[in-house]
């Protein structure tokens, strides 16, 4: 009896979600299309607030048992969706978009990361050595 209560709460919860958040997507949205204005950067505190929301969605997909590719790809889609919708690829500093490539390749090492703090068990172990290969190459040689 509980299951079919459990489905009725998760679908209530997910409605309430989209509910609260759909004033904050469709008029950004309309205002963006309608607006001529030039983009402006993110800020380091929206690009950090991206960052972690899209690692948060990769420890729920992967709680989900869902692949750690399309885990990896869902969660950077959104972070990908608003840096270049909403900002035009431009982050903290900088005048000219980052390409969408390196943008995914630096936001993905990063959703890695965070997950290796905040739901490590989530990351194969191969994708770990291979995240931590990369860390240590962008550690300054030490003189």
């Amino acid at each position: 009896m509980s299951r079919p209560r459990t489905k009725v709460i998760r679908r209530s919860l997910a409605t309430a979600a989209l509910l609260m958040a759909a004033p904050l997507l469709f008029p950004a949205t309309s205002q963006a299309q309608a607006s001529k204005a030039k983009p402006t950067p993110a800020t380091a505190m929206e690009v950090n607030t991206y960052g972690v929301m899209s690692i948060a969605t990769f420890c729920e997909a992967r709680a989900q048992k869902i692949d750690f590719s399309k885990s990896l790809a869902v969660a950077l889609a959104a972070q990908l969706h608003v840096i270049y919708g909403k900002h035009g690829g431009l982050l903290p500093g900088s005048k000219t978009p980052l390409p969408e490539k390196q943008f995914l390749n630096n936001a993905g090492f990063m959703v890695v990361g965070g997950a290796l703090k905040f739901c490590p068990k989530s990351v194969p172990a191969a994708e770990k050595a291979r995240f931590e290969k990369a860390a240590a190459s962008l550690k300054p040689a030490k003189k």
